[in-house]
């Protein structure tokens, strides 16, 4: 064994942040190294599942990287307790706090004086610029290029050269996000010789807490029998909607519409999902629909699943624009300037405004 690799392992029994070998993707879909670090922050009580499971391989915004980063601070508990402002219009009511205390905190990655991004997929080197940000280090900054942030990043201790290739070889997710939270804990707060994990203990912000069991991790898991199964039905119901909604094509916007007469966006969803069967009931506005689904990744949207956007316009709502996916990017929906049409998540407009795609129940 080389002498690298034995003294990671050292390191890895002495602290109480592990460290780990480039590894082989585990079950959840993403490196062991990112999955491994997932568990040491959940088991410090700093790292929280999604709605099914860790989804270690799902894409992360800005808004949901905001979260990640207040938790990995020890702020969870300040932030939802206490009232927080931002600049920007972009950002949902749920994230205003998370938001407003890393800009009280001196992070910036907003897009303008204005405007955030919440709903853009946030890159390695953006996390990274956060994370550096948050414990003091004012020399990273988005108007630097790459080089110069990673380079600081080097030297900031956060990562080797090795391993920031190893988070940006592929598109950043949330395994990637808790790999770089888990090395974060070594850092020293910029000025001191205390590390975040130092402070963290210090301020009674670790919490042990029980190994997370595969159903926590990796989801309800089904068998391959159940899983084709699935995957045949979602196939035939993800034809059959997209079949129904395509007879709406051209169909008028109407506000609170939910008929052939005219729809506005809930109206035509629930309307479709009813004449495809797969609901017996209407279920109302975005924010309703949204109840009746399970949030999903988008890598595995398929055919007939339901795909939400969020500020389109000025409301307390969370969900402001929803649509039915037709698959490879393509969505259908009822617009208010073009009716029942046919857009991409690749157009500027709705990839900023994109907000999580869903199941229905």
């Amino acid at each position: 064994m080389h002498f690298k690799r034995i003294l990671s392992i050292v390191l890895a029994c002495a602290m109480s942040v592990t460290s780990f070998a480039f590894a082989d993707e585990a079950r959840s879909g993403v490196s062991e190294d990112f999955e491994n670090a997932a568990v040491n922050l959940y088991m410090n009580g700093l790292f929280k599942g999604a709605d099914d499971g860790f989804e270690l391989d799902s894409t992360v915004t800005k808004t949901t990287a905001s979260v990640m980063l207040v938790r990995l601070l020890g702020a969870e508990d300040e932030v939802l307790a206490g009232s927080y402002t931002t600049p920007y219009t972009d950002v949902p009511n749920w994230a205003k706090n998370y938001v407003g205390y890393l800009c009280e905190n001196g992070v910036d990655i907003a897009d303008s004086e204005t405007v955030f991004g919440s709903n853009e997929e946030i890159t390695a080197e953006e996390y990274v610029i956060m994370v550096l940000q948050s414990l003091g280090y004012t020399n990273v900054s988005r108007d630097y290029d790459s080089n110069v942030n990673f380079g600081l990043t080097v030297t900031d201790r956060l990562m080797t050269w090795d391993e920031i290739e190893y988070v940006t070889a592929s598109e950043f997710n949330r395994g990637a996000m808790a790999y770089i939270s888990n090395k974060a804990l070594n850092v020293k707060i910029q000025g001191t010789d205390e590390t975040l994990f130092d402070r963290l203990q210090e301020n009674g912000d670790i919490v042990a807490v029980d190994a997370p069991t595969d159903e926590q991790i990796y989801g309800v898991q089904k068998t391959a029998q159940e899983e084709e199964i699935t995957i045949e039905v979602a196939s035939a119901s993800g034809a059959a909607i997209e079949s129904v909604a395509k007879n709406y094509l051209g169909t008028r916007y109407r506000s609170g519409g939910k008929s052939p007469s005219g729809f506005d966006c809930s109206g035509f969803v629930n309307y479709v999902m009813i004449q495809s069967g797969v609901w017996s009931s209407f279920y109302g506005s975005c924010d309703g629909l949204k109840g009746h689904t399970t949030t999903i990744s988008k890598s595995a949207a398929q055919k007939g699943d339901l795909v939400f956007f969020s500020g389109t316009y000025s409301t307390s709502k969370t969900y402001t624009h929803v649509g039915i996916y037709l698959g490879n990017g393509q969505f259908i929906h009822s617009s208010s300037s073009k009716g029942v049409t046919v857009s991409s998540l690749s157009e500027a407009y709705w990839g900023s405004h994109y907000s999580c795609m869903a199941r229905p129940n």
